[in-house]
C-alpha cells in the first residue's frame, strides 16, 4: 500500500496488498482495496485486468446463465439432427462442424462453472477484527487468527477456523438453512446470533438468539435454545461442557474490542490474551495462575489490555520477544 499512483497494470502487480486482495487474504488490504476503488471508478477497468493477470484468467467474467446454456445446446442439436438427414457424403463436414461446436459448448461451461464455483476466503492476523457482510445478508464478526471459507454463490455454507460471530439473516420465503462447518460439527441455523470457536483442539457454540442444531462427528444431535453452550472435541469424541450462560457478553464481549472475565483465574485469562496476539504465556510462579479476575479489559491495543490485567490482580506483565512473562510484583 505504499504507492501513491496505480496508473499501470504493472504498478498493481508490483503491490502485494493488491494480490491479498485479489485472493481475500487479508482483512486490512480488503478494507484498503474496497474503499480504494469505490473513490477511483475511473480505474475500474485496469483493476479488472490487474486482477485477470493475478488469478491467471483473462477471460470475460460475465457469467452464463443455465438458460443460455440450454437454449444454445437445443440449438446446436437442431442443427446437428438437420445435418444428420443430409446425403453421408457431408458426414466428414458435420463431423468437422460438430467438433467445433463442442469446443465451443465446452469453452461456455468452463466460463460458467469457474465463476460459479470461486471459493473465497477472509483471514485476520493477531490483533484484528474483521467485519463481512455475506452474499446472503447476513453478517458475521470474524476475531484474530481466523479464517472464514465459502463459495462464492452458495455463502449459506461456511468453513470456519478460529472464531466467529454469527448474525443469520432468516429467508422467511424459502426457510433456507446456513451452515456452519468445524472440524468438530456443524451448525444448522434458519437465522439466529450464535458465536463458534474453534480454537484448543475443540468446537465452543454459545447461542445469543433464536434455535440451532449441532451436529457432532459423532453422529450425535443437538439441540440448543438462547443461552446454551455446548464444547465439544472430535479427538476425545465427547461432549466438555454442556451449560447455560446467563451473561452473553462473557462469549461474545471481543466483537465489540474487550474481553469480560467473571471470577476467571489468570491463567486461563491469558490464554485468552494468547489466542487474540499469539505471544507465549509464561508464569513465574503457580501462585499468579490462580488469582482471579474479574471486570472488562480492552483487547484493540494489547499494551492498554496488559496494563489493565496488572492493575486488576496486582502483577508485574513484560514483554520478552514472542513472550509474556508474568510475575507477582
Amino acid at each position: 500500500m505504499s504507492k501513491k499512483n496505480y496508473d499501470s497494470i504493472n504498478d498493481f502487480l508490483d503491490d502485494n496488498s493488491f494480490k491479498n486482495w485479489v485472493f481475500q487474504n487479508n482483512g486490512t488490504d480488503v478494507g484498503f482495496w474496497d474503499f480504494w476503488i469505490a473513490n477511483n471508478p475511473d480505474k475500474q477497468d485496469l483493476v479488472n485486468e490487474a486482477k485477470d493477470l493475478v488469478i491467471g484468467v483473462s477471460f470475460n467474467k460475465k457469467q452464463v446463465g443455465k438458460e443460455k446454456v440450454a437454449f444454445e445446446w437445443q440449438k446446436l442439436e437442431a442443427k446437428i439432427k438437420a445435418k444428420q438427414k443430409q446425403p453421408k457424403r457431408k458426414l466428414r463436414h458435420l463431423h468437422k462442424y460438430g467438433a467445433v461446436a463442442s469446443i465451443l459448448l465446452l469453452v461456455v461451461l468452463s466460463v460458467y462453472f469457474i465463476n460459479r464455483n470461486t471459493r473465497i476466503t477472509h483471514k485476520t492476523n493477531y490483533g484484528e477484527i474483521l467485519t463481512i457482510k455475506l452474499k446472503d445478508g447476513s453478517d458475521v464478526t470474524l476475531n484474530s487468527n481466523s479464517s472464514l471459507s465459502y463459495y462464492k454463490n452458495e455463502s449459506r455454507k461456511v468453513w470456519l477456523k478460529g472464531e466467529a460471530f454469527f448474525q443469520v439473516d432468516k429467508k422467511i420465503a424459502t426457510n433456507a438453512k446456513f451452515w456452519v462447518l468445524t472440524d468438530d460439527l456443524s451448525v444448522e441455523v434458519y437465522g439466529t446470533s450464535f458465536n463458534v470457536s474453534t480454537k484448543r483442539k475443540k468446537t465452543d457454540v454459545f447461542l445469543e438468539e433464536g434455535n440451532i442444531w449441532l451436529k457432532l462427528k459423532n453422529g450425535q444431535d443437538k439441540k440448543m435454545i438462547p443461552g446454551n453452550y455446548i464444547s465439544y472435541s472430535s479427538e476425545k469424541n465427547k461432549v466438555l461442557e454442556d451449560k447455560n450462560i446467563f451473561n452473553a457478553r462473557i462469549k461474545t464481549s471481543w466483537k465489540n474490542g474487550s474481553l469480560l472475565f467473571d471470577n476467571l483465574s489468570l491463567e486461563d485469562a491469558m490464554e485468552k490474551i494468547k489466542e487474540s496476539y499469539g505471544f507465549s504465556i509464561i508464569f513465574k510462579d503457580e501462585e499468579s495462575k490462580k488469582l482471579s479476575i474479574t471486570g472488562a479489559v480492552p483487547i484493540t491495543n494489547i499494551d492498554i489490555c496488559l496494563q489493565a490485567i496488572e492493575k486488576s490482580v496486582n502483577v508485574a506483565i513484560v514483554k520478552e520477544d514472542n513472550s509474556l512473562v508474568i510475575s507477582k510484583k
